[in-house]
Protein backbone atom coordinates (compact mmCIF):
# COMPACT_ATOMS: atom_id res chain seq x y z
CA UNK A 1 0.00 0.00 0.00
CA UNK A 2 2.92 2.38 1.15
CA UNK A 3 4.45 2.01 -2.29
CA UNK A 4 1.18 2.57 -3.97
CA UNK A 5 0.98 5.91 -2.65
CA UNK A 6 4.59 7.01 -2.71
CA UNK A 7 4.14 7.97 -6.47
CA UNK A 8 0.76 9.75 -5.52
CA UNK A 9 2.64 12.00 -2.89
CA UNK A 10 5.38 12.86 -5.22
CA UNK A 11 3.19 14.15 -7.41
CA UNK A 12 0.97 16.24 -5.23
CA UNK A 13 4.34 17.33 -4.12
CA UNK A 14 5.21 18.74 -7.24
CA UNK A 15 1.67 20.63 -7.57
CA UNK A 16 2.24 22.44 -4.10
CA UNK A 17 5.84 23.19 -5.31
CA UNK A 18 4.12 24.49 -8.30
CA UNK A 19 1.30 26.52 -6.91
CA UNK A 20 4.11 27.93 -4.79
CA UNK A 21 5.87 29.04 -7.63
CA UNK A 22 3.03 30.76 -8.99
CA UNK A 23 2.26 32.61 -5.80
CA UNK A 24 5.91 34.01 -6.05
CA UNK A 25 5.69 35.48 -9.57
CA UNK A 26 1.88 37.02 -9.22
CA UNK A 27 2.33 41.10 -8.58
CA UNK A 28 1.85 42.56 -5.37
CA UNK A 29 0.12 45.68 -4.15
CA UNK A 30 -3.09 44.30 -5.04
CA UNK A 31 -2.64 44.08 -8.77
CA UNK A 32 -3.65 40.93 -10.54
CA UNK A 33 -1.92 38.88 -13.24
CA UNK A 34 -4.01 40.66 -15.58
CA UNK A 35 -3.07 43.97 -15.02
CA UNK A 36 0.83 42.74 -14.60
CA UNK A 37 0.58 41.79 -18.06
CA UNK A 38 -0.81 45.02 -19.72
CA UNK A 39 -5.08 44.43 -19.01
CA UNK A 40 -7.24 45.59 -16.26
CA UNK A 41 -10.53 43.54 -16.56
CA UNK A 42 -11.56 42.36 -19.59
CA UNK A 43 -10.22 46.25 -20.99
CA UNK A 44 -6.56 45.95 -21.89
CA UNK A 45 -4.15 48.30 -22.38
CA UNK A 46 -2.81 49.57 -26.06
CA UNK A 47 0.77 49.83 -26.64
CA UNK A 48 1.43 53.47 -27.47
CA UNK A 49 4.18 55.81 -28.37
CA UNK A 50 6.80 56.45 -25.87
CA UNK A 51 5.77 53.07 -23.59
CA UNK A 52 8.62 50.89 -22.77
CA UNK A 53 8.18 47.13 -23.65
CA UNK A 54 10.20 43.81 -22.32
CA UNK A 55 10.16 41.26 -24.98
CA UNK A 56 10.94 37.37 -23.39
CA UNK A 57 10.78 34.06 -25.79
CA UNK A 58 10.86 31.05 -24.24
CA UNK A 59 13.92 28.98 -24.03
CA UNK A 60 15.23 31.72 -26.35
CA UNK A 61 17.40 34.34 -24.28
CA UNK A 62 18.73 36.23 -27.09
CA UNK A 63 15.73 36.98 -28.63
CA UNK A 64 15.11 38.67 -25.16
CA UNK A 65 15.07 42.48 -25.27
CA UNK A 66 13.87 45.99 -24.02
CA UNK A 67 12.53 48.40 -26.90
CA UNK A 68 11.38 52.03 -26.02
CA UNK A 69 7.98 52.76 -28.75
CA UNK A 70 9.19 55.26 -31.08
CA UNK A 71 6.77 58.39 -31.60
CA UNK A 72 5.52 56.98 -35.14
CA UNK A 73 4.51 53.49 -33.12
CA UNK A 74 7.66 51.28 -34.16
CA UNK A 75 10.11 49.48 -32.02
CA UNK A 76 13.13 48.03 -33.62
CA UNK A 77 12.81 44.10 -32.61
CA UNK A 78 15.48 41.56 -32.98
CA UNK A 79 15.61 39.83 -36.02
CA UNK A 80 12.52 40.93 -37.23
CA UNK A 81 13.53 44.96 -37.49
CA UNK A 82 11.82 47.86 -37.84
CA UNK A 83 8.01 47.15 -37.34
CA UNK A 84 4.58 49.61 -36.06
CA UNK A 85 3.29 47.94 -32.81
CA UNK A 86 1.01 50.60 -31.10
CA UNK A 87 -2.32 50.27 -30.85
CA UNK A 88 -1.82 46.03 -30.26
CA UNK A 89 -2.37 45.25 -26.96
CA UNK A 90 0.38 43.58 -25.06
CA UNK A 91 -0.75 39.91 -25.97
CA UNK A 92 -2.06 40.80 -29.37
CA UNK A 93 1.36 41.84 -29.92
CA UNK A 94 3.29 38.83 -28.42
CA UNK A 95 1.16 36.95 -31.32
CA UNK A 96 2.49 38.94 -34.57
CA UNK A 97 5.75 38.83 -33.05
CA UNK A 98 5.23 34.24 -32.96
CA UNK A 99 3.87 34.12 -36.01
CA UNK A 100 6.18 36.73 -37.71
CA UNK A 101 9.25 34.36 -36.38
CA UNK A 102 7.75 31.20 -37.71
CA UNK A 103 6.67 33.16 -41.21
CA UNK A 104 9.90 33.73 -41.34
CA UNK A 105 11.59 30.43 -40.65
CA UNK A 106 13.51 31.50 -37.48
CA UNK A 107 11.89 29.11 -34.79
CA UNK A 108 8.99 26.11 -35.57
CA UNK A 109 6.73 27.13 -32.40
CA UNK A 110 8.10 30.30 -30.52
CA UNK A 111 6.21 31.56 -27.39
CA UNK A 112 6.98 35.15 -26.81
CA UNK A 113 5.38 37.32 -24.30
CA UNK A 114 5.24 40.93 -24.19
CA UNK A 115 4.58 43.12 -21.37
CA UNK A 116 3.85 46.93 -20.66
CA UNK A 117 6.69 47.82 -18.03
CA UNK A 118 6.11 51.14 -18.38
CA UNK A 119 3.49 53.94 -19.69
CA UNK A 120 4.74 57.24 -21.84
CA UNK A 121 2.35 59.41 -19.39
CA UNK A 122 1.21 56.76 -16.21
CA UNK A 123 -1.62 59.58 -15.28
CA UNK A 124 -4.84 61.14 -16.53
CA UNK A 125 -5.89 64.72 -16.97
CA UNK A 126 -9.20 65.34 -16.21
CA UNK A 127 -10.50 69.28 -16.86
CA UNK A 128 -13.43 71.70 -16.76
CA UNK A 129 -16.28 71.29 -14.83
CA UNK A 130 -15.08 69.38 -12.13
CA UNK A 131 -14.51 69.96 -8.41
CA UNK A 132 -11.12 69.56 -8.51
CA UNK A 133 -9.43 69.51 -11.89
CA UNK A 134 -5.99 68.31 -12.60
CA UNK A 135 -3.83 65.46 -13.37
CA UNK A 136 -4.09 62.01 -11.82
CA UNK A 137 -1.40 59.11 -11.46
CA UNK A 138 -3.18 55.74 -12.71
CA UNK A 139 -0.58 52.54 -12.97
CA UNK A 140 -3.44 50.48 -15.46
CA UNK A 141 -6.69 51.16 -17.22
CA UNK A 142 -9.61 52.86 -15.01
CA UNK A 143 -13.42 54.23 -16.16
CA UNK A 144 -14.65 57.26 -16.86
CA UNK A 145 -16.70 57.28 -13.50
CA UNK A 146 -13.15 56.47 -11.49
CA UNK A 147 -11.77 59.74 -13.49
CA UNK A 148 -14.39 61.89 -12.37
CA UNK A 149 -14.64 60.86 -8.83
CA UNK A 150 -11.01 61.32 -8.48
CA UNK A 151 -11.42 64.90 -9.58
CA UNK A 152 -14.03 65.47 -7.03
CA UNK A 153 -17.17 64.67 -8.82
CA UNK A 154 -19.09 67.40 -11.54
CA UNK A 155 -19.82 70.89 -10.50
CA UNK A 156 -23.18 71.85 -10.47
CA UNK A 157 -22.64 73.79 -14.25
CA UNK A 158 -21.41 70.60 -15.81
CA UNK A 159 -22.64 68.82 -18.79
CA UNK A 160 -23.11 65.58 -18.65
CA UNK A 161 -21.42 64.56 -22.08
CA UNK A 162 -17.69 64.30 -21.61
CA UNK A 163 -15.11 64.40 -24.12
CA UNK A 164 -12.64 61.67 -23.76
CA UNK A 165 -9.22 62.09 -26.06
CA UNK A 166 -7.01 58.49 -26.10
CA UNK A 167 -3.18 58.57 -25.90
CA UNK A 168 -3.31 57.26 -28.95
CA UNK A 169 -4.94 60.71 -30.95
CA UNK A 170 -8.23 59.70 -31.07
CA UNK A 171 -11.11 61.63 -29.17
CA UNK A 172 -14.92 60.04 -28.26
CA UNK A 173 -17.72 61.31 -26.88
CA UNK A 174 -19.84 59.72 -24.22
CA UNK A 175 -22.58 60.62 -21.70
CA UNK A 176 -21.72 60.29 -18.18
CA UNK A 177 -25.20 61.02 -15.76
CA UNK A 178 -23.93 60.68 -12.96
CA UNK A 179 -27.34 61.76 -11.07
CA UNK A 180 -29.98 59.27 -12.61
CA UNK A 181 -32.08 57.19 -10.57
CA UNK A 182 -31.00 54.01 -12.80
CA UNK A 183 -27.72 52.14 -11.66
CA UNK A 184 -27.70 50.62 -15.16
CA UNK A 185 -28.17 54.29 -17.15
CA UNK A 186 -24.74 55.30 -15.45
CA UNK A 187 -22.79 52.08 -15.82
CA UNK A 188 -23.93 51.95 -19.13
CA UNK A 189 -21.54 54.95 -20.49
CA UNK A 190 -18.91 54.02 -18.19
CA UNK A 191 -16.24 53.65 -20.55
CA UNK A 192 -12.64 52.57 -20.23
CA UNK A 193 -9.41 55.37 -20.16
CA UNK A 194 -5.63 54.46 -20.26
CA UNK A 195 -2.85 56.18 -18.90
CA UNK A 196 -2.17 59.30 -20.84
CA UNK A 197 -5.45 59.97 -21.65
CA UNK A 198 -7.86 63.27 -21.36
CA UNK A 199 -10.93 63.37 -20.17
CA UNK A 200 -12.82 67.03 -20.55
CA UNK A 201 -15.77 67.89 -18.53
CA UNK A 202 -17.77 70.96 -20.49
CA UNK A 203 -19.58 73.25 -19.16
CA UNK A 204 -23.84 72.99 -19.06
CA UNK A 205 -25.34 75.30 -21.45
CA UNK A 206 -28.41 77.82 -19.36
CA UNK A 207 -31.66 79.20 -20.14
CA UNK A 208 -32.78 82.09 -18.57
CA UNK A 209 -36.52 82.51 -16.93
CA UNK A 210 -37.27 85.80 -15.59
CA UNK A 211 -40.32 88.02 -15.26
CA UNK A 212 -43.11 87.02 -12.85
CA UNK A 213 -41.73 83.83 -11.56
CA UNK A 214 -40.83 82.53 -8.30
CA UNK A 215 -37.25 82.08 -8.59
CA UNK A 216 -35.73 84.09 -11.63
CA UNK A 217 -32.21 83.01 -12.91
CA UNK A 218 -30.68 80.93 -14.95
CA UNK A 219 -31.30 77.00 -15.29
CA UNK A 220 -28.55 74.70 -16.24
CA UNK A 221 -29.05 72.26 -19.04
CA UNK A 222 -28.12 69.30 -16.77
CA UNK A 223 -30.58 66.50 -18.60
CA UNK A 224 -28.23 65.85 -21.95
CA UNK A 225 -28.78 69.35 -22.54
CA UNK A 226 -32.35 69.46 -23.22
CA UNK A 227 -35.04 70.98 -21.57
CA UNK A 228 -38.66 72.47 -22.34
CA UNK A 229 -40.26 75.61 -21.66
CA UNK A 230 -42.58 73.98 -18.57
CA UNK A 231 -39.57 72.24 -17.19
CA UNK A 232 -37.88 75.56 -17.18
CA UNK A 233 -40.60 77.44 -15.41
CA UNK A 234 -41.13 74.60 -12.94
CA UNK A 235 -37.38 74.96 -11.83
CA UNK A 236 -37.89 78.63 -11.73
CA UNK A 237 -40.36 78.11 -9.04
CA UNK A 238 -43.70 78.61 -11.70
CA UNK A 239 -45.33 81.92 -12.46
CA UNK A 240 -46.76 84.15 -9.59
CA UNK A 241 -50.40 85.15 -9.65
CA UNK A 242 -49.35 88.59 -10.69
CA UNK A 243 -48.45 87.39 -14.31
CA UNK A 244 -49.73 87.21 -17.52
CA UNK A 245 -48.69 83.51 -18.64
CA UNK A 246 -50.36 84.05 -22.42
CA UNK A 247 -48.34 87.24 -22.83
CA UNK A 248 -45.07 85.43 -22.26
CA UNK A 249 -42.43 85.87 -24.45
CA UNK A 250 -39.35 83.56 -25.68
CA UNK A 251 -35.92 85.99 -26.75
CA UNK A 252 -33.82 83.61 -29.36
CA UNK A 253 -30.46 84.63 -30.29
CA UNK A 254 -29.68 84.12 -33.71
CA UNK A 255 -26.87 85.63 -36.22
CA UNK A 256 -28.22 89.15 -36.11
CA UNK A 257 -29.15 89.14 -32.27
CA UNK A 258 -31.88 88.30 -30.16
CA UNK A 259 -35.42 87.39 -31.82
CA UNK A 260 -38.60 87.62 -29.55
CA UNK A 261 -41.57 84.72 -29.89
CA UNK A 262 -44.84 84.81 -27.93
CA UNK A 263 -45.53 82.36 -26.04
CA UNK A 264 -48.97 81.40 -24.54
CA UNK A 265 -47.29 79.61 -21.72
CA UNK A 266 -50.99 79.67 -19.72
CA UNK A 267 -52.26 77.36 -22.49
CA UNK A 268 -49.05 75.02 -22.15
CA UNK A 269 -49.77 74.75 -18.20
CA UNK A 270 -53.32 73.48 -19.51
CA UNK A 271 -52.19 70.70 -21.99
CA UNK A 272 -53.02 72.92 -24.49
CA UNK A 273 -50.28 73.24 -27.60
CA UNK A 274 -47.10 71.70 -27.62
CA UNK A 275 -44.41 72.21 -25.38
CA UNK A 276 -40.99 72.60 -27.20
CA UNK A 277 -37.51 72.33 -26.02
CA UNK A 278 -35.46 75.48 -25.51
CA UNK A 279 -31.76 76.39 -26.77
CA UNK A 280 -28.83 77.37 -24.96
CA UNK A 281 -28.96 81.29 -24.04
CA UNK A 282 -33.03 81.28 -24.56
CA UNK A 283 -34.77 83.89 -22.50
CA UNK A 284 -38.12 82.97 -21.40
CA UNK A 285 -39.73 86.20 -19.94
CA UNK A 286 -42.85 86.09 -17.96
CA UNK A 287 -44.06 89.72 -17.79
CA UNK A 288 -46.56 90.99 -15.46
CA UNK A 289 -50.52 91.27 -16.38
CA UNK A 290 -50.15 95.02 -16.81
CA UNK A 291 -47.41 94.71 -19.46
CA UNK A 292 -49.38 94.85 -22.68
CA UNK A 293 -46.07 94.30 -24.97
CA UNK A 294 -42.29 93.39 -24.89
CA UNK A 295 -41.49 96.65 -27.54
CA UNK A 296 -38.47 98.53 -26.12
CA UNK A 297 -37.55 95.64 -23.23
CA UNK A 298 -35.60 93.04 -25.49
CA UNK A 299 -32.26 95.60 -24.41
CA UNK A 300 -32.80 95.60 -20.82
CA UNK A 301 -33.80 92.13 -20.39
CA UNK A 302 -30.39 90.73 -22.25
CA UNK A 303 -28.79 93.26 -19.89
CA UNK A 304 -30.28 91.34 -16.88
CA UNK A 305 -29.09 88.22 -17.80
CA UNK A 306 -25.82 89.02 -17.35
CA UNK A 307 -26.58 89.73 -13.42
CA UNK A 308 -28.78 86.25 -13.08
CA UNK A 309 -28.40 83.96 -10.44
CA UNK A 310 -27.58 80.36 -11.96
CA UNK A 311 -29.82 77.38 -10.68
CA UNK A 312 -29.46 73.51 -11.52
CA UNK A 313 -31.61 70.82 -10.82
CA UNK A 314 -32.32 68.72 -8.08
CA UNK A 315 -30.39 65.15 -7.81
Amino acid sequence: MDLQLKPRRRFLARIVVALAGLLLVLPASGQSAADASGFAGTHPVLIGPGDLLNIAAYDTPELTQTVRVESDGGVNLLLLGQTKIAGMTAAQAGKWIEDELVRRNFQVKPHVTVLIAEFASQAISVTGEVSHPGIFPIMSTRSVLDAISLAGGFTPLADTRVTIKHRLGNEETVTVNLKTDRADDALAANVVIYPGDIVVVPRAGIVYVLGEVGRPGGIVMQDNGRITILQALAQAGGSLYTASQNGAYLLHKGETGYVSTRVKVGDLLKGQGNDFELSRNDILYIPPSTMKHIAGQTSGLVETVAGAAVYHSLP
